[in-house]
């Protein structure tokens, strides 16, 4: 195959990986504001209902919640799989609010995945110690192998500011990943070729990039998942 012709081939696979790729999600810095949800417990039990409470430090620790008989329930987070908050109208708004903090959140924030999510999740998440909190799910659409969760309180880019207008800063710079299952650990933008050896050493075409950059986390996660192995050697990240 001459390389006019590998090239070609390479740019139409490219087409095709960015038409379906996604982004990680901007997490909410506050609680959903919608009432409706659904819980999938452990055991596979799924209840729907009305959110009546939930208890928060560095992720969900319990829920409260009406069922659609009106029995109300209340769980702690390691009894849940998973929980799911209804993306209504008002939650996009409080998407949009959020992330529009900066100049360059507001530019970078990727809506139309905002706005394709019906529910807002929170996933079972094990900490470094053991114990389990529910995290909002960043990825929910690429998640079978690598999950990414919202680190609750960590820090961000620093603003910069003329006036009183933020240019930027408020951008993510901290998240917490589980691979296979694992306990979470923090992948940081400081650090991120080493969590990217760590996270993709098992897929040669990611290893060939030589100078991965954090803003290209969630498309590294989606090609991971989603075309690793299957003989796209040539890659289209600059390296």
């Amino acid at each position: 195959m001459n390389r006019i012709l590998l090239i070609l081939i390479v740019l139409w696979l490219l087409s095709l990986i960015q038409a379906k790729a996604q982004a990680l999600l901007p997490p909410l810095e506050e609680m959903p504001l919608s009432r409706e949800v659904y819980l999938i417990l452990k055991n596979g039990d799924k209840i729907s209902g009305q959110l009546l409470n939930s208890t928060s430090g560095r992720g969900i620790n319990k829920v409260k919640l009406m069922d659609d008989s009106g029995i109300k329930h209340e769980f702690k987070a390691i009894e849940i799989f998973e929980l799911g908050i209804f993306s209504n109208e008002m939650v996009k708004a409080q998407y949009l609010n959020e992330s529009s903090a900066s100049i360059k959140a507001m530019i970078k924030t990727d809506r139309s995945a905002i706005k394709q999510n019906d529910y807002v999740v929170f996933r079972n998440a094990q900490l470094n110690g053991g114990k389990e909190l529910l995290l909002q799910l960043l990825n929910p659409h690429f998640d079978d192998k690598i999950e990414v969760f919202h680190a609750v309180n960590a820090r961000k880019t620093t603003p910069l500011r003329k006036g009183t207008i933020t240019l930027t800063g408020e951008m993510q710079r901290v998240y917490l990943v589980s691979k296979e299952g694992s306990s979470t650990f923090k992948v940081k933008k400081g650090s991120y070729r080493k969590s990217f050896h760590q996270l993709f050493t098992d897929c040669p075409d990611l290893m060939s990039i030589k100078k991965p950059k954090f803003r290209d986390f969630g498309r590294h996660i989606y090609y991971y998942t989603e075309s690793c192995g299957q003989g796209v050697n040539e890659y289209f990240w600059e390296n």
